[in-house]
């Protein structure tokens, strides 16, 4: 069982350089419910695939737009830490009194990675929706489009800039769409990587496209090799067309174990970033780098290093980024265009370090990052633990 420490210390915004703006971005006037001509708003929500950010995110939201009172008691909401089914929130949302807010029943899409975006597109442009929520890069790049004029909030995407459905951090280039940013956070992972493990040599793999290096945030790892004097080596793996494909997902492992395997031979450690592997394989993908002790640091987030990465930096939980969400859907709601509306948000990091992964692979975790963690596995999650 992980033993957790949460850092409550006033001054940890400052500590790890993040940006508090967003903490005095709302008011009571600006939060304020209204409703649409005397009816509910109604929003709709689509994500790339079944994702623990995604369902976390979609809690948070509902739980800052409850503090604010656009929504009422979200307690019973159908929800446990690293759950993936926000199929089961939103049909709970979609029952619930709908007195300024209609999650409407048939508008959850879920696998946009491998689904055909052309009927969320059509009512989108029907205006039947009044804003959609959208969770991870793939999503957003199917539906942050010039092609209809609904209000589009994406979450949860790596980066949207790379990813090309937004122009700038102050400026997604489209009146309807907004896209929350946190383009520092690859660059704060990597940062702790190398001041903890001081590797010369960094492996990466990702899908050799505009959409895969944005997932995969690779403009903020070559600017972070060029920072700190570490080369890079990848290899390019193809996403699995579509995941529920037996075939399609053969393949994708067979490319992602060729590629950990020599990876795991030619660099001191590895960046391991998004992908689409199921948790109950992660541990056997990793071994080669446990056996030629290699560290390794999750992109994603804690629950890769309980399955058997030494560590990684995520946010802490979702109640930041809820409250944050939930202030950007109030101000549309009250008639801001979301463009103009702020999309940079720092999440406070939390730490999650592996013990067994440290002894296995012969690294000694320094004391500064043991005594930092706010997550310690004493040991790796196995299939049938």
């Amino acid at each position: 069982m992980a033993m957790t420490r949460r850092d409550l210390i006033a001054g940890c915004s400052v500590l790890w350089g993040l940006d508090p703006h967003w903490a005095n971005a709302a008011d009571a006037a600006a939060n304020r419910p209204i409703r649409n001509r005397g009816k509910p708003w109604r929003i709709g929500y689509a994500e790339s695939l079944s994702f623990r950010n995604f369902s976390g995110t979609l809690w948070g939201l509902a739980q800052g737009l409850s503090r604010t009172g656009w929504v009422g008691d979200v307690r019973s909401l159908p929800y446990a830490e690293n759950s993936t089914d926000s199929a089961a929130m939103w049909r709970w949302l979609a029952a619930q009194p709908k007195d300024f807010i209609d999650w409407v029943s048939d508008a959850y899409y879920s696998g946009l990675s491998d689904a055909d975006p052309q009927p969320i597109l059509r009512r989108l442009q029907s205006g039947d929706l009044d804003l959609i929520l959208v969770m991870g890069t793939a999503a957003g790049q199917k539906l942050a489009i010039h092609g209809h004029q609904t209000p589009t909030l994406v979450f949860s995407a790596t980066n949207p800039i790379a990813a090309g459905f937004a122009k700038s951090e102050t400026d997604s280039g489209m009146d309807h769409v907004w896209a929350h940013m946190d383009l520092s956070r690859t660059t704060r992972q990597l940062k702790i990587f190398h001041d903890t493990c001081r590797f010369r040599t960094l492996g990466v793999t990702y899908e050799n496209s505009n959409g895969g290096r944005g997932v995969a945030s690779i403009p903020q790892v070559e600017e972070m090799a060029r920072t700190l004097g570490f080369q890079l080596r990848a290899r390019y793996v193809q996403r699995p067309a579509n995941v529920k494909n037996a075939g399609d997902m053969r393949a994708y492992y067979e490319q992602l174990s060729r590629a950990w395997m020599d990876l795991s031979g030619e660099v001191d450690a590895m960046y391991v970033t998004f992908g689409q592997w199921d948790l109950m394989r992660f541990d056997g993908l990793l071994q080669p780098f446990l056996e030629r002790k290699v560290p390794t640091f999750s992109q994603s987030g804690q629950e890769e290093v309980e399955r058997g990465a030494l560590m990684s930096m995520a946010r802490a939980d979702f109640s930041g980024i809820g409250t944050f969400g939930a202030t950007t859907l109030a101000r549309v709601f009250r008639g801001a265009k979301p463009r103009s509306l702020a999309q940079v948000y720092f999440d406070t990091p939390a730490l999650a370090v592996n013990v067994e992964v440290a002894q296995l692979i012969g690294f000694k975790l320094p004391l500064e990052a043991m005594l930092s963690a706010d997550t310690i596995y004493p040991k790796i999650l196995r299939p049938g633990a």
